[in-house]
Order: structure tokens, then sequence, then C-alpha cells
């Protein structure tokens, strides 16, 4: 291994410390003697620049303060600070318009109505227009299924309020409910240095339909196909910056993959998952930095 390397890992203040799964991958870059400081995003008086590696984790509040966070990502290039993934990428993340434009690429993309902040939009209508028994309802800016929620024709009238809400702060996605999530479950693509990693698949609890752990979620040991992982790759090559992580979620829906999410701010990693994992991190971080990989 090169010289060790002086790491920032970024959490929020509300968590205060890495996640268990995060803590797999910080033990092992501590082992091969890197420094590893645990920060929130918003402490004050910190020297970011100072670090060799400022590496955004676990800012799990990002979307509640997303103004807060743009204005951090910012200071963070007016200071120059090795960010990653960089803040151009985590700004291009932030709203989910960005399932819009690698549509337009070509990417599978689960069909989407899409809302701008402040517009006016009859819920009812928007359902029965696209033959959507049930659809989803998330903002544009959210993060763990937060404020997000199954609505239906019948029910559209009632959720119109919720969607008024959301509408007042941020813009808003409508999209078919897609039951493969709750029969099939969710596949989550990790890659480190833009190379494809390892896999899981995410199951939602009996009753629901959120495969994060907050909500009853848990893993299921499945392979995916080598077809699935090669979709998920194409996902990484439409995107033409350099990634220390990425993830890629999605379904398979009549033998086609579709992506629900390309997470490339702070999604779960799954070290846990995969012995090699946290090693495939520590690499891209050395290769990212400029150095040469043992």
């Amino acid at each position: 291994m090169p010289p060790q390397l002086n790491i920032a890992m970024v959490t929020c203040r509300e968590l205060g410390s890495l996640t268990t799964d995060d803590s797999i991958a910080a033990d092992h870059l501590i082992q091969l003697g890197f420094s590893i400081s645990v920060i929130a995003w918003d402490a004050s008086a910190i020297g970011w620049e100072t670090f060799d590696a400022v590496i955004v984790r676990s800012a799990w509040d990002y979307h509640r303060r997303h103004r807060e966070f743009l204005a951090w990502l910012a200071e963070m290039e007016r200071r120059k600070v090795r960010l990653w993934n960089s803040a151009s990428v985590i700004r291009n993340n932030i709203d989910k318009i960005y399932l819009r434009k690698l549509s337009e690429q070509g990417v599978a993309v689960t069909p989407t109505v899409w809302v701008g902040r402040g517009e006016v939009v009859d819920l009812k209508a928007v359902l029965f227009d696209s033959q959507w028994d049930q659809a989803v309802i998330k903002p544009a800016i959210s993060a763990t299924a937060w404020s997000t929620w199954i609505t239906s024709r019948a029910r559209a009238a009632e959720d119109q309020s919720k969607l008024d809400s959301i509408l007042e702060q941020r813009g808003a996605l409508v999209q078919p409910f897609v039951t493969e999530v709750q029969t099939r479950g969710e596949w989550s693509f990790v890659f480190f240095g833009n190379q494809y990693s390892h896999a899981v698949l995410k199951r939602a609890n009996v009753g629901d339909f959120r495969v994060q752990k907050d909500f009853g979620g848990y893993l299921s040991d499945e392979i995916p196909s080598p077809a699935l992982v090669a979709t998920a790759k194409g996902v990484i090559q439409k995107i033409d910056s350099p990634l220390l992580y990425a993830r890629v979620d999605g379904v398979e829906v009549a033998n086609e993959f579709v992506l629900m999410e390309l997470e490339l701010i702070e999604p779960e990693l799954f070290f846990r998952a995969h012995d090699g994992a946290a090693q495939k991190f520590a690499d891209a971080i050395v290769k990212l930095a400029g150095l040469p990989v043992a």
C-alpha cells in the first residue's frame, strides 16, 4: 500500500457517527494505516482542505436541508477540497430529474410524470390519463423513502393535499407502482472507481413496498445474472465523471432491468455483503488520489 492518507468521512449531525456498514470500510482503512476522521458536513470551523480526501458517506439530512447542503458543496469547491464523489457529481444527483436525462440516453427508467415546484397538477387525472391503478409519489429531492407513499385512483383526490404540500417546496415524481418491488425485490449494484464490485437483492417486509431496513426491509442471498450486471455497468458508463462509489438500483420487469435510482451521494454500499468490498473501496480511494495501487 502506498503512503497512507488522511481521510474525513462525512456524516450528519443527527447520526453523529458512521453506520455499522461504513464502519467495516473505515476499520479496514485504519488497518491499512489510513487516518480516519468522522465529521458532520455542517460542522463549524473544519479545515476540510487539510484532508487528502473528504468522502461523503452518511449525510442523511441533505434532502431536508438541500439548500444548505448545496451551499456546503459550493464552499468545498471554493476551497478546492478533494471531495468524493465530487461536488458536481453530487449536485447533479440531488434532484431525481437526472433520471429523465438517463432515459433520454437510452436507459430503461420507470415511467414518470414530472411535476415542478409550484406547478398545479390534478393527481387523480394523472392516474387516469396514464392508466395507472396505483402510483408512487415521491419528492424530486428525497432519500430513504422520505415523504414517499402509494396512492390509487380511489385515494388520489384525498392525497391531493399531500402532493400540493410537497410542490410548495420542491418538485415531485409520480410513477406507476411497480409490483415487482414486492414480488421480486430490488437489486442494488455497487461500484467502486467506476468498476463493478458486488450486488445485493433487497426485499420489502410483508405488506410494505419500501425495501430500506428502516421499514423492515432485508437482504436476500441471491446472485444477479451476468445480463443484469452488464445492464448496471451500462448505466455507470453514462456518467462521464470519475466516481469513488456508485449504486445502481432497479428491478426486473418483463425480463428487463428498469432503473429506479442511481445513488451517487450517500448510498449504503453493503460492505458486509462482500468480503473484498472494503479493499476495493480502499484501492479506488488510492487510485483517485493519484497514487499507485499496491
